[in-house]
């Protein structure tokens, strides 16, 4: 059992659909509601409007990414494709918490936790996957010793 392929990055893709279902049932502005935006106007602008749509099209191409890595027997593809779901993350979490503790009131937990956790497992996932096999795979390449 490798930890990319049956546990990180299925927790990716899941958190991918469930933002690509939730674009999808409920719409731009529920997206940017949910997401807290600070916006000036009730109805987003052209320009937001645009921004979430390319992050929905960073959630479609990045689920098709980790599919594509855990259905194909690859160690360094599956590792490429984690490290892109922690560059998404961490960069996002660093954002939010600029924008959080610097610009706004508080902190929005509902932003920062997610991301926290994510990052942490897609992290920790990297960190297991440098030291395999050992820890949760056996070595495919190691012959047996014939007697």
């Amino acid at each position: 059992m490798g930890a990319l392929k049956h546990i990180v990055l299925p927790l990716c893709t899941v958190a991918h659909l469930f933002a690509i279902g939730v674009f999808i049932v409920q719409g731009k502005e529920y997206m940017a509601d949910m997401l807290e935006w600070p916006r000036n106007t009730v109805r987003l602008t052209p320009i937001e409007r645009h921004l979430l749509g390319a992050g929905f099209a960073f959630h479609v191409v990045l689920t098709m990414n980790n599919i594509a890595a855990i259905m194909v027997e690859n160690a360094h593809y599956r590792a490429m494709a984690t490290f892109l779901e922690l560059v998404l993350y961490s960069l996002d979490l660093a954002d939010a918490m600029y924008e959080n503790t610097f610009l706004g009131d508080g902190v929005a937990l509902f932003t920062l936790v997610p991301l926290a956790t994510m990052t942490v497992v897609t992290g920790l996932g990297l960190v297991v996957h440098s030291q395999e096999p050992g820890l949760f795979t056996k070595d495919k390449n190691k012959t047996k010793k014939t007697k």
